[in-house]
């Protein structure tokens, strides 16, 4: 294909386009490439959406590489984007959380306000369903733009594209398209959850589905920013705690080497110190903090010692180390443990070392995510942020980052941003340490102040 990429497979059909898979010969990276008929489709339309995409950057949105043609078909050869549709996750799985599903919308309303706020002219997406959304681990992507349309000062003209059961009904009438309108859409992907997974909402997420999809424009939420808000709202009051103590918390990295399994560790020896029971749990089995363990000299015993299995928890003998705890279990024995903990008053530290979507799955009380600043890191810094951003409690930390850089990335994000004090030893007494870990645990957020040490 134009002496460049390779075709490997079909991705989908569709009335008047294929999608296929390729490779690009030279980079070896693969692509998506949308093939359009000519003959079964409007040329310049097509135009239109490439040079809309050319414009659109957004994680949440698949990047335009290329356009090709020939004389019977238009190419628009596009970011390929490994997931499943929202469609398949709805329709063919049994059981889906609806924080799973409420996540999901607010990713969606982050990508929609986007759109609805693009200068000079904001864009209506106009045919927002469950198969134009596609779902890569704990980020969303939207594809499609064919029926997209610019919003224009001229007025509120707009080709009237939408699909049966999730367009908005002044898509069918003589109404005039609006913000509103995307609004319904997401509102109806929500009914379909609800029709399909009876008894999973709440009376806060079903009081939203109703809102979206009210047929008056006028009675919906006047913008998806809104709607953003009330999504977090109900997610956030379904998450309040049983009780004030703070009983678990979660420390992982935006990438590998961040320095989750350090501070994580130093959290536990912190709080322990403090008075707090604390124990460390480490996810996925690989056992990084032996290397923790080694690099600082420790004794080798405390690599059996300090072992709690599931099924018990023991403090560690050590002269100098009895305020680290740790507990090593099996995934699937580590909720029960858990359990156990949490009866027994004690404060449990995960480390997820850089698993952000396990961490997601947590939904501990207090959420740590541990950056680096170096120029080549930042841009995994910013994914796992939009990743985490909702999560209540969500503590941003910069390791082995100067104060200045954690500023200016506390107001670029607009939320509290801390720095770490450089240390060898997450073991052992550190005043800075502790002062920050303190601060860090008592901060409730409100103002979005910036702390730095």
């Amino acid at each position: 294909m134009f002496g460049s990429y390779e075709v490997l497979s079909v991705l989908g059909t569709g009335a008047t386009s294929t999608v296929y898979l390729a490779r690009h010969l030279r980079l070896k990276t693969y692509r998506a490439v949308k093939c359009i008929s000519k003959t079964r489709s409007m040329p310049s339309s097509v135009l239109v959406e490439a040079d809309l995409m050319e414009h659109l950057k957004h994680p949440g949105i698949p990047i335009l590489y290329d356009l090709e043609e020939d004389e019977e078909f238009i190419y628009l050869v596009e970011e390929y984007i490994q997931g499943e549709s929202l469609e398949d996750i709805l329709l063919h799985t049994e059981s889906i959380s609806q924080e799973y599903v409420m996540q999901i919308g607010i990713q969606i309303c982050s990508v929609l306000s986007f759109l609805h706020h693009l200068k000079p002219y904001p864009i209506l997406y106009q045919d927002l369903k469950p198969s134009h959304i596609i779902v890569c681990g704990n980020q969303i992507k939207l594809i499609d733009f064919g029926f997209a349309s610019f919003i224009s000062s001229q007025g509120k003209k707009y080709h009237k594209y939408g699909t049966k059961g999730f367009a908005a009904p002044e898509q069918y009438g003589d109404g005039s398209m609006q913000i509103q309108s995307d609004v319904y859409q997401l509102g109806a992907i929500f009914r379909l959850y609800d029709k399909t997974h009876r008894g999973a909402c709440s009376r806060a997420f079903r009081n939203i589905i109703r809102k979206s999809t009210r047929e008056d424009p006028e009675k919906r939420y006047p913008s998806i920013q809104s709607l953003q808000q009330a999504l977090q709202s109900a997610l956030m009051s379904g998450r309040k705690p049983e009780s004030s103590l703070l009983r678990s918390i979660s420390v992982v990295g935006a990438h590998p080497g961040a320095g989750a399994t350090h501070i994580a560790i130093a959290l536990t020896s912190s709080l322990n110190r403090s008075g707090n029971h604390a124990l460390y749990v480490e996810h996925g089995g690989s056992q990084v903090y032996r290397s923790v363990v080694r690099s600082c000299r420790l004794p080798e015993e405390i690599l059996d010692t300090e072992y709690i299995h599931s099924d018990r928890c023991q403090n560690v003998e050590i002269a100098g180390y009895r305020e680290f705890r740790c507990c090593v279990a099996q995934e699937e024995d580590i909720q029960e443990s858990w359990k156990e903990c949490s009866q027994a008053g004690k404060l449990m530290v995960h480390d997820y070392g850089d698993d952000i979507a396990a961490a997601v799955l947590q939904e501990a009380e207090c959420t740590i995510l541990v950056v680096n600043l170096s120029v080549w890191q930042r841009e995994a810094a910013g994914k796992a942020y939009e990743c985490l951003k909702c999560m209540p409690g969500l503590k941003v930390l910069c390791n082995l980052s100067s104060r200045r850089e954690a500023k200016a990335l506390a107001a670029h994000w607009n939320c509290s941003v801390y720095c770490y004090p450089y240390e060898e030893s997450p073991f052992g007494a550190d005043r800075k340490r502790e002062a920050l870990f303190t601060q860090m645990l008592k901060e409730k957020g409100e103002g979005n102040r910036p702390w730095k040490v």
